[in-house]
């Protein structure tokens, strides 16, 4: 299999098959947090993928240059978590000195997607469960930021469907989105059959 399909298979199957949202529940809090406003769900999930792509990217050859024992796994997480950070505090001064309009727009969900980049776990799941080549790890990093994408519209849509007054007041808000997002993840889950990448 060439790159470039290797890339596009891990895209589809991370973005649609294995949600990383609904099979492990990775980033749902953040989820929930950001359709409240769905004009933020195409920026952040831009800036999630931005930065996915990025750890990635970064933590690939990091992984390559790692053996794999009992201390490397303590100490993976760290790894992962620093490079947020940098990542982080790159892309804040670099929009700050270059672009301050839109770093004004962006500032309160820079630190969001930076931070659950690390949530959602992407870098985390790289070469850790299974050997991935970097254009696996790449399609792996766009396909979650996808996935996180899909589903955040589907929920925002859900939610502005359930605010009606036909839902009991019990169910309303929080919990009926919760309903629908199990019902939906047990739907994915009918497509993936024993294949996990977590």
């Amino acid at each position: 299999m060439n790159p470039f399909q290797q890339l596009v298979l891990y895209l589809l199957a991370a973005a649609f098959l294995q949600n990383m949202v609904l099979s492990a529940g990775f980033g749902s809090s953040t989820m929930l947090r950001i359709v409240r406003r769905p004009g933020d769900i195409p920026l952040f999930s831009g800036l999630l993928g931005i930065f996915s792509l990025l750890t990635v990217l970064i933590a690939y050859p990091i992984d390559l240059l790692i053996k794999v024992d009992p201390f490397t796994k303590l100490v993976r997480p760290l790894i992962m978590v620093t490079i947020a950070a940098v990542l982080y505090i790159a892309m804040s001064l670099l929009l700050k000195k270059k672009l301050p309009p839109v770093y004004r727009r962006l500032r309160r969900l820079l630190p969001l997607a930076a931070f659950n980049n690390v949530v959602v776990g992407v870098a985390l799941v790289v070469n850790h469960q299974f050997a991935l080549t970097l254009p696996g790890a790449v399609g792996l990093s766009l396909g979650s930021s996808l996935g996180f994408f899909l589903l955040s519209v589907l929920t925002a849509e859900a939610r502005e469907k359930t605010d009606n007054p036909d839902v009991p007041q019990a169910f309303r808000g929080l919990p009926v989105t919760l309903v629908y997002l199990g019902i939906l993840a047990l739907a994915v889950m009918g497509f993936t059959s024993g294949f996990s990448f977590i």
